[in-house]
């Protein structure tokens, strides 16, 4: 008769598992290709349809002049006001259209329009990778109830290996303490399974891609 607590027969199918050599990998396996096809169309754009799928807001800008004449008519169409800005670079280009904002921490509550830069955006799942390296602010990201990411032609990477490998990891030494992957508005279904957008950060989000590289 057995008198094995449970417990104990627990632990014993657990060492009869571990005694088990599983087989080896095939040397046929292809585990460096992708999994998934590659989408057509150039990453930019491929990143404008899968950010717009995901309820988020893409607005194409030649250049900072443009991106000026865009910015004003959205926020006109939008009705903002005021928005909150830490970033000195593109503190510059919010004083050349003359639209006002908040530049000092406290006064982020004031703001409809929360604006940053962003490390990256990768187009095969149209998410915008954000950091608190430098003057990113994780606040402007998430208290404004509009998100606004400022984006350069240099950013874009076609999927998150890409824009990894593209990073000199020998030479980097500031390495952020947050890095985040955001994939549209935030979205819950947890209150009688009804999709809600916005529920933990900002309603909307913007990406104004500026058809330039990003200046040093």
């Amino acid at each position: 008769m057995d008198n094995s607590t449970p417990k104990e027969k627990i632990l014993k199918k657990v060492r009869a598992a571990l005694l088990q050599k599983g087989s080896p990998y095939s040397a046929q396996i292809d585990l460096e290709s992708d999994v998934f096809m590659p989408e057509i169309g150039e990453p930019v754009e491929v990143f404008a349809s899968n950010f717009t799928t995901q309820n988020g807001n893409f607005v194409f800008c030649y250049n900072p002049f443009h991106f000026a004449d865009e910015f004003l008519a959205v926020a006109e169409e939008n009705d903002w006001q005021s928005a909150f800005c830490l970033e000195p670079q593109l503190q510059e280009l919010f004083k050349n259209c003359e639209f006002p904002f908040q530049s000092k921490k406290n006064d982020v509550k004031l703001a409809d329009v929360g604006i940053t830069g962003c490390d990256a955006l990768v187009a095969r799942t149209g998410s915008v990778v954000l950091s608190s390296r430098g003057n990113l602010s994780r606040t402007a990201s998430i208290f404004p109830p509009v998100h606004v990411v400022v984006a350069y032609r240099n950013q874009v990477h076609y999927d998150l290996k890409q824009y990894f490998a593209s990073l000199n990891t020998q030479t980097i030494t500031d390495w952020p303490s947050m890095t985040s992957i955001v994939s549209g508005p935030s979205r819950t279904a947890d209150i009688e399974k009804t999709l809600v957008l916005g529920a933990h950060g900002p309603k909307q989000i913007f990406v104004f891609y500026i058809e330039q590289d990003k200046p040093l």
